[in-house]
C-alpha cells in the first residue's frame, strides 16, 4: 500500500508572485481587524457592525462583477 513513486519531487521555490501575494495576504488580513475596531467605535454596536460589513460587501462584489465584465 506504501508505494514509492519515483521521480516526484516538490521543489521549494518562492517566486515574486508568491512572495508579493503572502504580503499582500498579511496586508489585507490584518487591516481587516484594524478597520472593524474602527467601525464599531463608529456605529456604536456589532449588529450595526455587521451591517456595515454587508452593505460595503455588496459593494465591493458588484464592482468586481463590473470590473470583471
Amino acid at each position: 500500500m506504501h508505494e514509492k513513486t519515483e521521480g516526484a519531487e516538490f521543489r521549494r521555490t518562492v517566486t515574486l508572485l508568491d512572495a508579493t501575494m503572502v504580503v499582500a495576504g498579511i496586508m489585507i488580513g490584518s487591516g481587516i481587524f484594524i478597520v472593524s475596531a474602527d467601525i464599531a467605535r463608529n456605529v456604536g454596536s456589532a449588529g450595526w457592525l455587521l451591517v456595515v460589513w454587508l452593505i460595503t460587501g455588496v459593494i465591493t462584489l458588484t464592482g468586481a462583477l463590473s470590473y470583471g465584465e
